[in-house]
């Protein structure tokens, strides 16, 4: 099962009655969603070995908060709507210029930083609005190793912000598919960074959060996010059976993602979690997973 968007008045019923009930999709709140990561990135610092690099990144996600106050973005989406496509994907919505300017108010935010932050910065801002552009298309399409990461951090915040405004403004519909393509999100086409298992009127559903609009979308659970297997699914954790952050393993991709339980730990926020739990990365690699998703702070 994949997830499409329809325009509302499009709107269709699904054949199962089980998932009609199911929330599909869930659109950002980029007005509040940065500001709540810089907090609980700055709350994981304080007893991280990583306390450095989760620091840097609260700041970044401060600076994407301020641009969504200081500069929000309106959009007519109705034309992307119609497409047979993600209406925040490259094929239904070209990449405008806009994005550009929040990446210039992100970088001069770093007013006082490390020397190698800098040199980074430095080197973005002597960028051409078309060698920018052609490395943010580079992100898109998934060529990461054709932009240096450091660089790549800055330009994905930017973007981040720009799609996530986009997102919440999305007046669609989601229905389900049968197709095989439900790792991607269906709201821009990206991969996703973790999926949560979420509280309150959804306790116990599984969603994937997207890396690059914020947007998260329902996949059922002890199931590979990658291929669809549901069995010889494996679980790591840095604890034990009760952790709130684990690896779902695949042993027939070899794929892995995160999976993070906010019934166990409420104060869980999916990207900052993802960053500050690194070590479990590093352990399933060493058992031959291979990370299957992307988080906007880890490009390697």
């Amino acid at each position: 099962m994949s997830i499409k968007i329809i325009p509302q008045q499009l709107e269709q019923q699904t054949t199962n009655s089980i998932v009609r009930k199911i929330p599909l999709l869930f659109y950002p709140l980029p007005n509040t969603l940065y500001i709540h990561r810089a907090k609980r990135l700055q709350s994981l610092a304080k007893e991280s070995p990583l306390s450095d690099y989760l620091n840097f990144c609260a700041s970044i996600a401060e600076g994407q908060a301020n641009i969504v106050k200081l500069k929000p973005i309106q959009m007519d989406l109705a034309d992307a709507l119609h497409k047979d496509q993600p209406p925040l994907s490259l094929d239904a919505l070209p990449l405008t210029t806009i994005w550009q300017d929040y990446l210039t108010l992100l970088l001069t935010s770093f007013a006082q930083t490390t020397s190698e932050i800098a040199q980074t910065i430095e080197q973005l801002q002597q960028n051409s609005v078309q060698q920018l552009q052609d490395k943010a298309l580079s992100l898109l399409t998934g060529k990461f190793e054709q932009v240096a990461g450091n660089e790549s951090l800055f330009i994905w915040s930017a973007l981040s912000v720009y799609y996530s405004q986009l997102a919440s403004q999305i007046k669609g519909t989601a229905i389900a598919e049968n197709t095989d393509k439900h790792w991607f999100c269906p709201v821009c086409n990206s991969l996703p960074v973790a999926s949560v298992i979420q509280l309150g009127n959804n306790s116990g559903l599984r969603y994937l959060h997207c890396s690059l609009c914020e947007s998260e979308w329902y996949v059922p659970r002890v199931k590979c996010t990658s291929c669809d297997n549901m069995q010889d699914i494996q679980y790591f954790s840095l604890e034990n059976e009760l952790a709130a952050i684990k690896t779902e393993c695949c042993e027939a991709c070899h794929g892995y993602l995160k999976i993070l339980d906010q019934d166990k730990d409420p104060h869980i926020e999916v990207v900052a979690d993802d960053i500050a739990s690194l070590i479990l990365d590093m352990k399933t690699e060493e058992e031959g997973f291979v990370k299957s998703g992307i988080n906007p702070f880890v490009f390697s």
